[in-house]
């Protein structure tokens, strides 16, 4: 299934700066909270430019429905989801130098999570994403280290979807 997406962003990153000013490390504190652990690197290739890759570990528990609409039944049961996401990306800043101002910026995105039904292993449902689109954005460097940033842009994907024993 292909779909097309609006992606608008608002990240709130720690950075720290590299010793010798090439780069800076981020996370992003707000995925944390969804499950999703992501730390990055953004290498700056110019004053203007940098290429940055964003890899992660995506872990969070839940619950998921499952509705029968022929016999009426609606049950839940209880998730595990595990996965990896990574989005490589270019950005060519608009501003005097980065990383602070507006950029443009290219990415990919790969993701695979499995959910797996706590009280029967055999029970999954793995989805893979992968795609690529363009942001529009605005990163600007606040003190001790922190920085704001917001992004907006098309996201073009595709999803492959496989379910094994009681999802099926």
């Amino acid at each position: 299934m292909r779909q097309l997406l609006i992606l608008l962003g608002l990240a709130c990153a720690v950075q720290v700066q590299a010793q010798d000013g090439t780069g800076v490390i981020k996370t992003n504190p707000w995925g944390w909270f969804a499950g999703q652990y992501q730390f990055g690197y953004e290498h700056f290739l110019s004053e203007k430019a940098s290429v940055q890759v964003v890899p992660g570990a995506i872990f969070s528990t839940g619950t998921v429905s499952i509705n029968d609409s022929i016999a009426g039944i609606f049950d839940s049961y209880g998730v595990t989801r595990a996965g990896f996401i990574v989005i490589p990306e270019f950005r060519y800043y608009l501003s005097d130098e980065a990383p602070d101002g507006v950029y443009i910026a290219a990415f990919g995105r790969y993701r695979t999570v499995t959910a797996t039904v706590d009280d029967d292993a055999e029970s999954t449902r793995r989805r893979q994403i992968m795609g690529g689109g363009f942001v529009l954005g605005y990163q600007h460097q606040l003190a001790n280290g922190l920085t704001g940033e917001v992004f907006i842009g098309p996201q073009f994907k595709s999803v492959n979807t496989n379910f094994t024993g009681e999802y099926e």
